[in-house]
């Protein structure tokens, strides 16, 4: 918690949370079981930080700061089995990032297509800690404007690809065999912003074990990418 908070301090120095300071602070989040008090905390530490360093030359680049160091912190909301998310908003796709990033030693992704730039995000910082990634996606949809599947190959992460002339429309994830993620939900910056569409979390041991033997069954079939 202190960590984050020099984070924070840190990235104040020059009035602006770059980039790689934000991956920087969302990578730190993800090592962290915070709470709900504590992402309460963190988000009221962003505007006292705020506060201290603002002044009447720098204030437009303190509340760019804020929005961005308040964005970090909502992709972060606790989850839990038998919640349910909706969209158009950011609830399902806050709730796919949170669960990747609880993530600790696989995540089984089966999804119609990946093009939201922010779920990318995550799987590449869950692969770079060493979670064993495996995506199954469509092939009709690996050369649209905005699709991220060769951007996660490339990362080294496995990926299958239905060869069929029908679709893999599925929309789910198992994590850490644990918990799935499932729902009309696609992971596209549209669905987040414009459809109506839903996501739940469910854990139970029969329909996780369902969901896994169907994962594992369209692995064994599909063809590397």
């Amino acid at each position: 918690m202190e960590h984050i908070i020099y984070q924070l301090k840190q990235s104040l120095d020059d009035d602006f949370l770059s980039k790689p300071e934000r991956k920087s602070f969302a990578h730190a989040l993800e090592k962290q079981s915070l709470t709900k008090d504590q992402i309460t905390f963190l988000r009221s530490k962003v505007f006292e930080l705020a506060n201290e360093k603002v002044n009447d030359k720098n204030y437009r680049f303190i509340l760019e700061w804020i929005k961005d160091a308040s964005n970090v912190l909502s992709y972060y909301p606790l989850i839990k089995s038998g919640d349910s998310y909706f969209s158009p908003g950011d609830d399902c796709r806050n709730a796919i990032v949170q669960c990747i990033a609880n993530a600790k030693i696989q995540l089984k992704i089966c999804v119609f297509t990946i093009s939201d730039d922010i779920i990318t995000e995550a799987v590449l910082r869950a692969h770079k800690r060493a979670v064993n990634v495996m995506v199954l996606t469509d092939n009709d949809k690996l050369f649209d404007m905005g699709s991220d599947i060769q951007q996660i190959s490339k990362a080294g992460i496995s990926v299958k690809i239905d060869q069929t002339n029908n679709h893999m429309h599925h929309k789910f994830m198992i994590v850490d065999n644990d918990a799935v993620l499932t729902g009309s939900y696609n992971w596209t910056r549209s669905a987040a912003k414009f459809n109506h569409e839903n996501l739940v979390i469910i854990n139970e041991e029969a329909i996780l074990t369902s969901f896994t033997m169907e994962f594992d069954r369209l692995w064994h079939e599909m063809s590397p990418y």
